[in-house]
């Protein structure tokens, strides 16, 4: 178990394949984080606002906008990039006020361009 973000930074740094970059997806693709204990679908809207679906009833759902990923153990955070290991965050509206929302760490990230479906 890592024992602080900068020890966790320091031993993903070269694994740029578990990180992924929020500039990347376009509107119509869908994005899929695996978490420790759930499944995000997003349909992305924009760069950073998508339409949210989750595997559980007691997680958010509907329009979200994709704020980035935190680092364990801490209150640090990398906007606009998703990174295994980290914890995603994003805002949803809840009533009349906006309110963010931690996950567990993300284990998995799997994008699909709009075009790439069959």
């Amino acid at each position: 178990m890592t024992l602080d973000w900068e020890t966790f930074a320091r031993e993903t740094a070269g694994s740029a394949g578990d990180e992924f970059d929020l500039a990347t997806v376009l509107p119509g693709d869908t994005l899929h984080v695996v978490t420790t204990h759930t499944r995000y679908e997003f349909e992305i809207i924009a760069v950073q606002d998508a339409f949210l679906r989750c595997s559980r009833v007691d997680r958010p759902d509907g329009l979200v906008r994709i704020a980035g990923c935190g680092y364990p153990f801490s209150c640090t955070f990398k906007p606009k990039r998703l990174f295994c290991g980290g914890h995603l965050e994003f805002t949803f509206v809840e009533g009349t006020q906006r309110t963010r929302f931690r996950t567990t760490c993300i284990q998995g990230i799997f994008h699909r361009h709009h075009q790439d479906t069959p």
